[in-house]
């Protein structure tokens, strides 16, 4: 058997070939969210050949997921969503690395995940984990590609490496918490979005210039419609971005700690650290609060997206000093 005889049908295609597959196959790929997203990329990657993937995903397989997470059957519902994946990538090449961290993805380890990587694939479709990577990569130089899926909409965006990050197209998070559980998503949707988001990291990982850094591609999959808008000369935002912080960053920096979410949720599932305040995230929106403009806040939910959405209208009322807590 000839050393690419797995790969030859992509050798065939004029702009990959026999370099192209060399450079694959010893590039480094952290996929953070092994969702409807994430299954679907790191399946093409694994079968291209990529060198060594790294798969990142705190999560459980639930049954809703099964439409969508192509990697996942019945037997795996209840089990760690990375560990099921780097299993059955596995059976799909046995020849690449296939690393899992079943692990969420936070302030203290985004660093060390990102470093050494030549592309970070962003399939968390989150704001927080979003905003988290693109910090990260903006800082290691580390080209991006971050995608999001709802409904039959969603994008994919090229950023970092020597393209503006994700808070130079989106300096302000989404002033909405929308996500597959709220709206809903069908399957085939998120296949298309994911797929073009794996065509591009081949791009970007064999050097192609044809590649998405610089732009964002948007997707209305129910009109069969998309257009890119090249964002390559966007600035970057000043300094009073919304930092995202661990929760001991929090306690240490003497922060006023304020949980947004409605109170039955947090009579249901406390936080494991003292909060000071528990304003809905309506209210505070409102400025229904007897908070200073001149406190130092830490906001905090379950997930973080209500939190970035919190924080952002303090910002709008006059507030300067106000972080989000990432949650662990």
């Amino acid at each position: 058997m000839k050393k690419y005889d797995r790969y030859s049908r992509q050798n065939l295609v004029p702009q990959f070939g026999d370099l192209g597959q060399e450079k694959l196959s010893t590039a480094r790929v952290l996929i953070v969210g092994a969702g409807g997203l994430g299954c679907t990329v790191a399946t093409h990657l694994t079968g291209a050949g990529v060198g060594e993937l790294l798969i990142v995903d705190h999560d459980q397989v639930s049954i809703s997921n099964l439409h969508r997470q192509i990697l996942f059957t019945e037997q795996d519902i209840g089990r760690n969503k990375a560990e099921q994946a780097k299993t059955a990538l596995r059976q799909i090449n046995s020849e690449i690395k296939i690393s899992s961290i079943s692990k969420r993805l936070s302030p203290e380890n985004v660093l060390a995940l990102c470093t050494d990587c030549n592309l970070v694939i962003d399939a968390a479709d989150t704001f927080l984990a979003s905003y988290l990577l693109s910090d990260a990569c903006h800082q290691l130089k580390v080209p991006m590609l971050s995608a999001s899926v709802n409904q039959t909409f969603g994008y994919i965006a090229g950023v970092c490496g020597h393209a503006p990050s994700l808070r130079a197209i989106f300096p302000k998070p989404p002033q909405q918490s929308t996500n597959c559980d709220t709206v809903g998503v069908t399957g085939p949707s998120v296949g298309v979005i994911a797929s073009a988001q794996a065509q591009e990291a081949l791009k970007i990982l064999i050097d192609s210039k044809d590649h998405l850094l610089g732009q964002i591609i948007h997707f209305d999959l129910w009109a069969m419609q998309t257009h890119k808008i090249d964002f390559s000369s966007a600035r970057e935002p000043n300094s009073s971005q919304i930092r995202i912080i661990g929760q001991q960053q929090a306690i240490s920096e003497r922060n006023i700690i304020i949980d947004v979410r409605e109170a039955s949720e947090i009579i249901a599932q406390p936080q494991c650290f003292s909060v000071q305040h528990q304003i809905p995230l309506a209210q505070l929106q409102a400025g229904e609060h007897a908070l200073v403009a001149t406190d130092k806040l830490a906001i905090c939910c379950q997930s973080g997206q209500r939190a970035l959405i919190a924080a952002q209208a303090l910002i709008n009322q006059g507030f300067t000093n106000v972080d989000v807590i990432a949650p662990s």
